[in-house]
């Protein structure tokens, strides 16, 4: 059995430098230089990449036959009840369906003006700052945005406790980060304590005050049952509400702050955008209007995805391209280094918001949130959502690099995104300058 070849590295260390950077470059730099599946090893951890177009095909058509995401991923089951992460087959096709009606873009319509008005006042609060942490703002804005979208109501004053709390979670039992020890401390243990005495109190506030107006969230959390007809536990109830504030904290936020950096970088796109987004309202009919503003994000999405793959351990074990995978390892499908391969994507290095992603998409290859049956649920309202967002930041504001020059530094974890150091001034309308 020919096992793949290993990714050079550091003593002691691994790969675990590179890993913890722009770990997106790294995966493709190493499929240049070794091609579609290699092992890696970040300190204790050791992991199978398996890269490019072939490797996304794999997992959208064995993925679920071969994989598991119960290593990964349990630990926000365990945590937070929310076992959509952590199911297979039937029992995860279903809750799929289900969380997908609360996590809309028909629901996203329906609250448009809400969403508007929210985005807005986050707007005119960061206005007259001169160094405004981009992620941090973001992630409260993207977490204010769903809360109000998907429960009706924000979760402003929970956001500490949530950041805190989910991010550790992630960094402890996907990213290795921290020992398993960690989420025993008493400080954690209060805050997921409070967590889910949120969650259990927007539920049993929604059941004795229905809204009336769409089925939110909520109102499916409380209706919903299994695939055999029972009702879930509480325990799931409240994880499928979570899922309303925990997508926002950072895939979302991480992508608004990689657009802001993006239009800083890109004076052009800017200009562009700014033109498209014009003096009139964003409403939701406008939103499929503005093509500039769409290329923005998902050509965003392509350079600076929210996640660096799908994490998987090994059920069955299987051959991929000459080499042999055994039952256990853990593995990482890096879906989206594609994004940098220039057979999918002419001259990748170059920022264009005019690419046409139907193929690609048709293809696999462009993956920013994924392939397969765990693809992201809250996908095609994200896109929708940072359109939006985008055109109301150019007409709202101008923002300008707080140190201009400096370059880009991302980090991991709890996924990529820009870094506490990216802090931008802003002041009244006028656009990213």
């Amino acid at each position: 059995m020919t096992l793949p070849p290993k990714a050079p590295g550091l003593p002691l260390l691994g790969n675990a430098l590179r890993m913890m950077g722009d770990v997106e470059q790294f995966f493709a730099d190493t499929y240049q230089q070794l091609g579609p599946v290699f092992r890696v090893k970040a300190l204790n951890q050791a992991f199978v990449i398996m890269a490019g177009e072939r490797a996304n095909r794999f997992l959208l058509e064995h993925g679920e036959d071969v994989f598991s995401s119960e290593v990964s991923f349990g630990g926000l089951n365990r945590e937070f009840g929310m076992r959509v992460h952590v199911l297979r087959g039937r029992p995860h096709r279903h809750l799929r369906k289900v969380l997908a009606t609360g996590l809309s873009r028909e629901l996203l319509a329906a609250r448009w003006d809400d969403v508007v008005r929210e985005t807005e006042q986050a707007f005119d609060g960061w206005q007259g700052q001169r160094a405004l942490p981009v992620v941090d703002a973001c992630q409260r804005l993207a977490a204010a945005q769903l809360s109000v979208a998907f429960t009706g109501a924000s979760s402003a004053d929970r956001f500490e406790t949530l950041r805190s709390a989910f991010e550790l979670v992630l960094d402890v039992t996907i990213a290795g980060k921290w020992p398993a020890a960690t989420l025993r401390l008493p400080q954690y243990r209060r805050a997921r304590a409070e967590i889910h005495a949120f969650a259990r109190d927007a539920l049993t506030e929604r059941a004795a005050h229905p809204t009336g107006g769409p089925r939110d969230l909520l109102d499916q959390a409380l209706d919903a049952v299994d695939e055999n007809g029972e009702p879930y536990p509480l325990d799931v109830r409240a994880g499928m509400a979570l899922q309303g504030y925990f997508a926002g904290v950072n895939t979302v936020a991480y992508l608004y702050s990689f657009m802001m950096r993006a239009l800083l970088d890109n004076p052009a796109v800017l200009a562009r955008v700014t033109a498209e987004a014009g003096a009139e309202p964003i409403t939701w009919e406008r939103l499929r209007e503005l093509p500039a503003l769409r290329g923005l994000v998902m050509e965003t999405l392509r350079v600076y995805p929210p996640a660096p793959g799908s994490a998987r351990t090994v059920t069955k074990a299987f051959d991929f391209e000459g080499f042999h995978i055994a039952e256990g390892s853990r593995v990482l499908v890096a879906t989206c280094v594609p994004h940098h391969l220039a057979e999918h994507f002419p001259d990748p290095q170059r920022f264009d918001i005019d690419r046409d992603f139907t193929a690609a998409r048709r293809a696999s290859v462009y993956a920013p949130f994924s392939v397969g049956g765990h693809t992201c649920l809250g996908a095609g309202m994200t896109e929708v959502l940072a359109v939006a967002t985008a055109a109301l930041l150019v007409r709202r504001l101008t923002v300008t690099p707080t140190h201009p020059g400096r370059p880009l530094s991302i980090t991991a974890t709890p996924g990529p995104n820009p870094g506490r150091r990216f802090a931008v001034s802003v002041a009244a309308a006028g656009g990213v300058r």
